[in-house]
């Protein structure tokens, strides 16, 4: 396939079809006569795993391990172990997250605590003149 067709296809630009291939997420493209660049079909698959992965929570280094799994011929059950600790860190993150919220909530509270006259008083934009108590 010509790069246009590719970037058509699977909706990306030329920039990130290049950057993808630099950085060793897709085979190297064979050369037509005319110096143009072309790759198998199977290139399509290969780009649509890479958004797939990208919108489970992978970087574009352990995308790159994921991709050398299948040439490793490693067992689904490495595969798994790597899906389980993506899914750890996403849930680690999503906790950090909801902690970073309640403290917002907190602040955001504090400043709506006296309606609108406490809103026409200077920013007192400090947490630490807040006590917010939280349940662990």
């Amino acid at each position: 396939m010509k790069p246009k067709e590719i970037i058509q296809a699977a909706g990306i630009d030329r920039e990130t079809l290049r950057f993808y291939e630099t950085k060793g997420l897709l085979p190297k493209a064979k050369r037509t006569s005319s110096g143009y660049r072309d790759f198998p079909d199977s290139i399509l698959d290969r780009l649509s795993f890479i958004k797939t992965s990208k919108d489970a929570g992978f970087t574009l280094r352990e995308i790159k391990e994921l991709i050398e799994l299948k040439s490793k011929k490693v067992t689904c059950r490495n595969g798994r172990d790597i899906a389980l600790r993506k899914r750890q860190e996403v849930l680690d993150k999503m906790k950090a997250l909801r902690e970073m919220k309640k403290i917002l909530d907190c602040f955001v509270d504090a400043c709506n605590e006296k309606g609108e006259k406490g809103l026409s008083r200077p920013c007192h934009f400090s947490f630490d003149t807040i006590s917010c108590k939280f349940g662990k």
